[in-house]
């Protein structure tokens, strides 16, 4: 694998280790360009304008989210990653107040990386499986 593919996982680690696990928004500006460029499926639950956002809002709702990384795999200027995660809404989701339930979800992101940063993303995830754990919708 080339050293460029290497670099760029890298920096998609980051973004789940530092970013999310360890909720140092501060290294968002490092690993990513603002605004990242955004492709949501449909039924996406959550679509943010911005990463920033994304990051502000996400932590409101599930403070302690915690990802773990399953695969990667990184060809040209792109990564992909298939992850997972565990956290409790503790806090207000979509307009809903908290549920103080433990959720888990999963999904496959690819990123698109120029000189070292993120800029655009494919995001992945299964929205319904998390609004039906929320008893948003029925199972």
């Amino acid at each position: 694998m080339s050293t460029l593919q290497e670099k760029n996982k890298e920096v998609v680690r980051r973004y789940w280790f530092e970013l999310w696990n360890e909720k140092k928004g501060e290294v968002l500006d490092e690993i990513a360009l603002d605004p990242v460029t955004f492709h949501f499926p449909g039924g996406q639950a959550h679509q943010p304008p911005t990463l920033h956002k994304w990051f502000e809002t996400a932590l409101i709702a599930f403070p302690d989210v915690h990802f773990q990384l399953h695969e990667e795999l990184a060809e040209g200027d792109k990564v992909v990653s298939r992850w997972s995660y565990v956290a409790t809404n503790t806090g207000e989701f979509l307009g809903r107040p908290a549920t103080q339930l433990k959720v888990t979800d999963q999904g496959i992101d690819i990123f698109r990386l120029e000189d070292g940063k993120i800029v655009e993303m494919w995001v992945a995830q299964d929205s319904l499986g998390l609004l039906q754990q929320l008893g948003v919708l029925p199972e």
